[in-house]
């Protein structure tokens, strides 16, 4: 478990791996957290480790990207090609 507080944001960061997300002792240690926090009317975000492989789900993410961002290129120019043709 890993937990960032961020003052100037006024935001706290509770970061649970699978083995913490799974032990209720670790639960129930974070609840005097939420109350603390939130008494000084701090954002309290808890995010939870998933289970997927994260560099397989981050490469199919730029290659979409990239694929994307070729698309609109190519998108771009033949717009720009028909409108240079509809002004002859």
């Amino acid at each position: 478990m890993k937990i960032e507080v961020l003052d100037k944001e006024k935001m706290v960061c509770v970061w649970l791996s699978h083995a913490d997300q799974e032990n209720p002792a670790i639960q129930e240690q974070l609840k005097p957290l939420y109350q603390e926090y939130r008494q000084k009317k701090y954002f309290v975000a808890v995010f939870y480790s998933g289970k997927e492989d994260l560099e397989q789900l981050t490469g199919d993410l730029l290659k979409y990207n990239r694929k994307k961002i070729e698309e609109n290129k190519i998108a771009a120019e033949k717009k720009k090609k028909k409108s240079y043709e509809m002004s002859l």
